[in-house]
This record gives structure tokens, C-alpha cells and sequence, in this order.
């Protein structure tokens, strides 16, 4: 099952934004290795490359949470934590490739975006809230 990033998991943060869009590629390119064809060594590398940069990315996204004073910086950190944990336990299991591809998808899907559907994007609604506009202060005068 291949996830397509489009805008409803947009965070409207150019960084942000391109680093989930990468998350996303990287899962879907480990959904799309042939399983018949390919090694657990390169799915292997993928998923390891996946997880190495989720790490980075939650690190950025920590900091972006922490810039805004978003009030539920610590319970989303406590989410990026369990995924780490999670894909930490992955690694950690010998698995074949069918089973590293499926470990992949559940991550795509339930660690990915339905984390920033879910999650994320509570952040955005939470940088609105307290940004005030040029147009916002117009439209009150």
C-alpha cells in the first residue's frame, strides 16, 4: 500500500512539509521493492534510512513545537518516543523481507500519516491561533 503525500498533510512549513514528503518516499520506495526480487540487506538499508531520518525530522519538528510554546510539546513527544521505540524493536527483530515490508507499511500508515493527520497538523491549527496577521488586525480596525 503506497501512501501519496498531498496537501491535507500539510503543515504549511516549508521544512517541515518536505521532510514528511521524504518520509513518504522512503516508506513507499520499501513498498514498492518486489519481494521475490529483492534483498533483505537493501530493505534492510531503507528501513534503517527511514529511521534515521524520522529521528531527524522529530528532532526539527520538537524544535519548531518548542519556538511556538505549543502546550502539547510533551505529549507529542511522548508519540515520537513510542514511533522510535517501535521501529527501534523493528530493527532490532530478524525479519524477512515480506515481514520488513509489512512493518513498513503499518508504519507508513499508523506512524506516518495518520501521525500528522492526526497529530501534526494540531500544531498548525495551534500556529493560527496565535499568529495575528496584517490582515487580522485590518480587518478589526
Amino acid at each position: 500500500m503506497v501512501i501519496e503525500w498531498d496537501e491535507r498533510f500539510s503543515l504549511h512549513h516549508a521544512l517541515l512539509d518536505a521532510q514528511h514528503q521524504k518520509l513518504f518516499e522512503l516508506a513507499n520506495a520499501a513498498q514498492r521493492l518486489d519481494p521475490d526480487n529483492a534483498n533483505k540487506a537493501e530493505l534492510g538499508r531503507l528501513f534503517k534510512e527511514f529511521y534515521d531520518y524520522m529521528g531527524k525530522h522529530f528532532k526539527e519538528e520538537e524544535a519548531y513545537m518548542q519556538s511556538l510554546d505549543y502546550p502539547l510539546l510533551e505529549k507529542h513527544k511522548k508519540f515520537h518516543e513510542s514511533i522510535i521505540d517501535g521501529m527501534t524493536n523493528i530493527l532490532k527483530e530478524n525479519k524477512g523481507v515480506v515481514e520488513l515490508q509489512k512493518s513498513i507499511q503499518i508504519i507508513a500508515k499508523k506512524w506516518l500519516a495518520e501521525h500528522i493527520l492526526e497529530n501534526d497538523l494540531k500544531i498548525e491549527k495551534w500556529r493560527k491561533s496565535i499568529t495575528v496577521t496584517d490582515e487580522d488586525v485590518v480587518s478589526f480596525l
